[in-house]
């Protein structure tokens, strides 16, 4: 075959790839005796009228910006919860819904790091871990535990209404036990 080597083997390089990038580039004022005159007048007619004017505009919208703060650090104020809205109020309810699953992915992620943290020591630690890593256990136990407390048994569609209710049975469960045992 034509594209391999002599041998047999891979095909030969027709061509050094390294110089390729520098063979084509134009830097105005700059040596470029190796481009023929007419590449030349291609090359600065581009840059002149396509890269400079874009790369100014650019580097201008750049310098306006004001803001250094970063658009994925956004800062939601608290809203009121589901227990402080009026039935008939929507607005509140629908707000109180999504500060729920806001609450909800944060919890989510700060149960996957645990996580993370704990498998990591085990991975590091070995067969030791049981010693040197129950800081990192105790720690994924609770965050479990209170994971399963606030959002357990709420299925997929979960949402601040069904949580407050089972906050709400969860304490008159609690409230019947310890009348039990008074008594």
């Amino acid at each position: 075959m034509a594209d391999q080597g002599d041998d047999g083997g891979p095909p030969q390089k027709k061509f050094d790839m390294a110089n390729w990038g520098e063979a084509y580039t134009y830097y105005p004022g700059g040596d470029n005796t190796h481009l023929n005159p007419v590449m030349k007048t291609i090359l600065a007619s581009y840059y002149y009228t396509v890269d400079m004017p874009v790369t100014a505009i650019h580097d201008w919208i750049k310098s306006q910006k004001k803001s250094s703060y970063p658009y994925y650090h956004r800062k939601f104020r608290r809203v009121p919860g589901i227990e402080e809205c009026d039935i008939t109020d929507q607005v509140c309810m629908y707000e109180a819904n999504e500060q729920f699953q806001r609450d909800h992915l944060i919890d989510q992620e700060v149960l996957r790091l645990a996580r993370q943290d704990w498998m990591r020591c085990c991975f590091q630690e070995g067969d030791s871990h049981y010693v040197n890593c129950r800081d990192f256990k105790s720690r994924l136990d609770s965050a479990q535990n209170g994971y399963d407390l606030k959002y357990g048994d709420l299925g997929v569609y979960g949402n601040a209404v069904k949580a407050f209710m089972k906050q709400k049975h969860r304490m008159i469960e609690e409230r019947r036990e310890a009348e039990k045992q008074q008594s």
